[in-house]
């Protein structure tokens, strides 16, 4: 009997217990923009964070170094591909990236030579690209 009892709270603790993915992909090097790129593409110590794919009202928020800039309940418009987006002075030690449940911390030698962090959901999985191009939404 104690066995059995042990088995059903191990079980149920496992199952509580939810596993966050993330993927971190950067760009390499400097890219060549068209034309259209070089007049949107931002100047300045800021950097770009755009939610992308499959948000479905989720709660989303932002903190530079333990200050919170952000937060919402975004969705994303499929006919743009864009949820929402935000922009920060790039002077952050530490951002914090909070999507739902899941906790996304990112160093500033982690994000310092970028200009746009891509943020996109595949399931369970934030998939976070780096990138100095970029985007259009329209």
């Amino acid at each position: 009997m104690k066995k059995v009892i042990l088995f059903l709270i191990v079980s149920f603790f496992c199952q509580c217990q939810q596993r966050h993915n993330y993927t971190l992909s950067k760009e390499n090097g400097k890219p060549n923009l068209t034309e259209l790129q070089k007049k949107i593409d931002i100047k300045g110590n800021f950097i770009n964070i755009f939610f992308e794919n499959n948000f479905d009202n989720e709660k989303v928020s932002l903190q530079c170094d333990s200050k919170e800039v952000f937060n919402k309940s975004i969705t994303t418009d499929h006919t743009i591909n864009l949820a929402d987006y935000y922009l920060q002075k790039s002077n952050c030690e530490k951002l914090i990236v909070n999507i739902e449940k899941q906790k996304i911390v990112l160093k500033k030698k982690d994000i310092e030579n970028y200009k746009y962090i891509y943020v996109s959901k595949k399931n369970t999985t934030v998939d976070l690209f780096l990138s100095n191009t970029p985007r259009t939404y329209y």
